[in-house]
């Protein structure tokens, strides 16, 4: 039958409350960061003197030096909010979840929800928080982030991945991951989700716009070619490179550290 009481129950309604909720909490990261940052430097009574407005160039470098220091203040409190809030929302648990429209929502997946409009915040930080993805993989701050915040890693990042689910994402040391590299812990189906954990041992290169879905395990020293799309729980073996569209193996490489 094709008539409109067979049809699930329009999901446009729950999106939209999402986007409000994101909207909130992009808010709710940004005000108070705001308001901890000019509270220390009045504080700290660190603002010139003078205005900038008609200031000769002298005074107004000492506003841009003063401007930059705030800046700095201002991603701090930006990255220390995100790990306030992240201790609010409890992680979610492994395993499959129905998503067909009309049915109530598992709280898993509300809690993953939650999860990702901080991640999107993190992400899609405003300006002036163009400084969080430095703050967040620099000491002190790493070190908090990676136990409260994810991935919990050993590397350092130069390039912007992007970690959907970082909460849910371990990797090892000395890995490398290329700009606009995705690296998931979930996979949306049709009506259901899986979050399942991703793991990415010592030694390993990821190349640029790679997408690694959740469930897989990449093994030390392996290779996963720029653009190469990994499936859901692939297991790669250690030195293997895997690329293409879905990633399959291609060949074996000396381990890590031999060629030479």
């Amino acid at each position: 039958m094709n008539d409109a009481t067979d049809r699930p129950t329009d999901p446009r309604s729950g999106l939209r409350g999402f986007l409000v909720l994101d909207a909130f909490v992009r808010l709710l990261v940004w005000a108070p960061s705001f308001a901890l940052a000019m509270a220390t430097f009045t504080w700290l009574d660190a603002w010139p003197t003078k205005s900038f407005v008609g200031a000769e160039l002298g005074f107004a470098w000492t506003w841009g030096i003063k401007l930059a220091q705030w800046m700095a203040v201002f991603n701090i409190a930006y990255v220390l909010v995100l790990l306030f809030l992240r201790l609010l929302v409890p992680t979610p648990r492994e395993g499959r979840y129905k998503t067909v429209a009309g049915q109530r929502m598992d709280l898993q997946i509300i809690r993953a929800g939650l999860l990702a409009t901080l991640t999107k915040a993190r992400y899609e930080a405003p300006f002036p928080a163009f400084l969080v993805y430095h703050m967040a993989n620099l000491p002190p701050m790493c070190w908090l982030f990676s136990y409260l915040y994810g991935p919990r890693t050993q590397s350092c990042c130069v390039t912007d991945a992007r970690f959907l689910d970082p909460w849910l994402t371990k990797i090892g040391r000395n890995v490398t991951i290329g700009y606009g590299a995705i690296i998931s812990a979930h996979t949306q189906g049709r009506d259901e989700i899986m979050i399942k954990r991703t793991v990415i041992d010592d030694d390993v290169l990821i190349g640029g716009n790679a997408a690694i879905y959740g469930g897989c395990h990449i093994h030390r020293g392996a290779v996963i070619l720029g653009g190469a799309i990994v499936r859901p729980d692939t297991v790669v073996g250690e030195n293997e490179v895997w690329g293409g569209v879905p990633a399959k193996k291609l060949k074996e490489l000396p381990p890590y550290g031999a060629q030479g």
